[in-house]
């Protein structure tokens, strides 16, 4: 990448004045990033001086975010004061804390008073940065030993020694901004590669630190005993928790990816003002110790400061502005499902232990709703920034509400330091998340320009929350109408033969269906056998055979010889499978002289059974029967197959046949997904375990 601004700063001649305006040669080998903050007082390009350089400010040159390091430092070094430094003690309390401060801040000046000529001439900006890291490295050293005094106390802080608090957090933070070099005092990326090498070998020391702390926290607490096996699970969840949360983007940093150091320094930032307001509260962190249950957020802020170095920065792989803000997006959501893992977590340990109480049960529950909703989010915008940014903000809306509230309610109810990570829901990451969707420049145009297309109306992709018509489903069949009573001299159903021609009215049973839609189960006698079944047919045409056929298709409502009227039974769309012979009684049908509803007895006419020219006892005529038909009928169908049954294409009409002249086949029929709705229904109310199981089928 390229450096924000030229290298300044050049060693002089001796005997020469602190220059106050860029050489040829680094004015010509340094450009400007677009979009970066260009110099202070620096004039166009190409554009001299009237009155020579004399008139030039000695700070010409400096970019802003040299200015801010300078600030961010020392506020985090004076705030330190304030802030508790180990278990009893501020840093304020402490002298050797308050003289390394002091020598901390009096580093910054440096790169100022080099500017007015106040250093000797032979001072450079190499001798800066020198001087600069040596002033700033007895804080870190200090630090380290507190560190080391809190491992080897084996955590018995009655004494007063003991932990790390928010104030060593914080002024390591602000002691390492201090020493890194400034954008200004970089020369060109090919002749100052050492200085990059050196910043990237302390983030990895520091991140090594960090995660020897972690371990070492299991080991002592646990080893330190007192604690039960759900007490140790709570221990390796933290841990697991900070090493996760500060690893992540540690871990991409070190991998050259610019949207993990940008991450990261977010982060540090929002541990750093989570110590600040926590500085009267036990209940937000101030203290950390590797026998208090619970360490490595502390560190967090110092691994940030080395990461914003312009030296680290410069390190790292190029990549488009609004990929790597969209990417910090994405790490940001992934911190999320960090910390509500946590919270989930840890709240079920503490169920299992026996702790009970709302704060509890809250964190538990807005945990699990965190983890969803971030996963979700995190998904779509890693997919399509353009679909996903809207979703990505709407989640960090929702997660900043429930941390909000778990906030509240867990207020002054949590040990030291557990109360960072509601912090961190309520307000930290879910503005990391906005700032990186909303703020910088490039994003902002990029989205402008790119804003999500319409789902046009009526689409696969608006059926789950545009409404929309019901689909139409095929109408219900009514049933046919059942034969009114047979007047005199009219053929109203199934009758008899009477001598001479005559017509005897015979009245209709009533009788109670056995199963409802079961008729004339074979095996049964005449009296049990009688129902009222009635198919539901797919249309309400009549069909009927022609004389000479068998009919093995619908049977029309009231059959009855020429010339005899019997008030039969109206069958709908039925029609008898098989042939009787003369004084015998097939399977189901009716005795000789035995009355069954729907069913002739001996001397009727058989539904479309009687060969043609024939006239046997029990069958009609097939002339007579032929009259009985209106309208005329086509030919009747052939035999019918299994394939036929289950084949989606047959038609309705012919379901309704198979199902009536092979009962055979109504389990296959059942199966087939085109059997319109009445037909299952009555197929259903057979009893038949077959038909059954294949309907039980279309449902699962």
């Amino acid at each position: 990448m390229t450096n924000e601004t030229g290298a300044v700063g050049e060693p002089q001649a001796q005997g020469e004045a602190p220059a106050t305006e860029e050489t040829p040669t680094a004015s010509a080998g340094a450009t400007t990033a677009p979009g970066e903050t260009g110099d202070v007082g620096a004039g166009d390009p190409g554009e001299a001086p009237e009155q020579g350089a004399g008139t030039l400010s000695p700070f010409a040159g400096i970019p802003v975010s040299d200015f801010v390091r300078d600030g961010v430092a020392a506020v985090l070094l004076l705030v330190s004061f304030a802030l508790p430094w180990d278990f009893s003690h501020r840093a304020s309390d402490k002298i050797e804390v308050v003289l390394l401060t002091i020598l901390s801040l009096l580093s910054l000046a440096l790169p100022y008073l080099a500017r007015t000529g106040v250093l000797p001439a032979t001072w450079t900006v190499h001798t800066t940065r020198q001087v600069r890291l040596a002033a700033n490295a007895p804080y870190v050293l200090l630090v380290a030993v507190y560190l080391v005094v809190d491992v080897v106390g084996g955590g018995d802080l009655s004494d007063g020694w003991g932990g790390i608090g928010s104030a060593a957090a914080l002024g390591l933070a602000g002691a390492l901004l201090a020493a890194q070099p400034r954008q200004s005092e970089l020369g060109p990326e090919d002749l100052d590669r050492a200085v990059t090498g050196q910043w990237l070998r302390i983030l990895l020391v520091l991140a090594a630190v960090l995660a020897v702390g972690v371990v070492l926290t299991v080991v002592l607490t646990v080893v330190g005993g007192g604690l039960g096996a759900l007490d140790v699970l709570v221990v390796i969840a933290s841990a697991a928790f900070v090493a996760a949360l500060a690893g992540l983007p540690a871990l991409g940093t070190w991998r050259r990816a610019e949207s993990d150091r940008l991450a990261l320094v977010g982060l540090g930032i929002i541990l750093a003002a989570a110590f600040v307001l926590g500085s009267g509260d036990n209940g937000i962190l101030t203290l950390e110790g590797t026998h208090l249950g619970r360490f490595g957020l502390v560190l967090v802020p110092a691994l940030a400061a080395v990461a914003s170095s312009p030296a680290v920065h410069r390190a790292m792989k190029p990549a488009p502005a609004v990929q790597t803000w969209v990417a910090v997006g994405v790490r940001g959501l992934d911190l999320v499902v960090v910390v509500g893992a946590y919270l989930a977590i840890a709240g079920v340990l503490r169920l299992a232990g026996g702790d009970r109480g709302v704060h509890v049960v809250l964190a538990l529950v807005v945990g699990l709703l965190v983890v969803g909703v971030a996963l979700v989010a995190r998904r779509s915008l890693a997919r399509d920034a353009v679909t996903g940014r809207q979703l990505a903000l709407g989640a960090a809306g929702a997660i900043a509400v429930l941390g909000i509230v778990l906030l509240v309610v867990t207020a002054n109810r949590v040990a030291f330091g557990g109360g960072v990570e509601h912090l961190l829901l309520a307000f930290g990451l879910p503005l990391l998340v906005v700032y990186a969707l909303t703020v910088p420049q490039e994003v902002r145009a990029y989205f402008s320009e790119n804003r999500p297309a319409p789902t046009a109306p009526g689409g696969p992709g608006t059926r789950a929350y545009v409404w929309e018509p019901a689909p139409q489903r095929a109408p219900r069949p009514k049933p046919a109408p059942t034969a009114p009573a047979a007047a005199p001299g009219a053929a109203a159903g199934w009758g008899a033969g009477a001598p001479g021609g005559a017509t005897e009215g015979v009245p209709v049973q009533t009788v109670e269906p056995e199963r409802s839609g079961y008729a004339a189960r074979p095996g049964l006698t005449p009296v049990d056998s009688q129902t009222t079944a009635v198919m539901p047919a797919y249309t309400d045409e009549a069909h009927a055979a022609p004389a000479g056929s068998p009919q093995q298709g619908y049977a029309p409502q009231g059959y009855a010889a020429q010339g005899q009227g019997q008030q039969g039974y109206a069958q709908q769309g039925y029609a008898q499978q098989g042939y009787a012979a003369q004084g015998q009684a097939q399977q189901g049908y009716t005795q000789q002289g035995q009355e069954q509803q729907g069913y002739a007895q001996q001397g009727q006419a058989q539904q479309g059974y009687a060969p043609q020219g024939h006239g046997q006892q029990g069958y009609a005529p097939a002339e007579q029967a032929q009259q009985a038909y209106a309208p005329q009928a086509p030919a009747a169908q052939p035999g019918f197959t299994a394939e036929q049954a289950l084949d989606p294409s047959t038609p309705l009409e012919v379901l309704a046949q198979i199902v009536q002249d092979a009962p055979h086949l109504r389990p296959q029929v059942a199966a087939n997904p085109s059997t319109y709705p009445a037909l299952l229904d009555w197929l259903g109310n057979l009893g038949d375990p077959a038909v059954d199981a294949a309907l039980r089928s279309r449902r699962g």
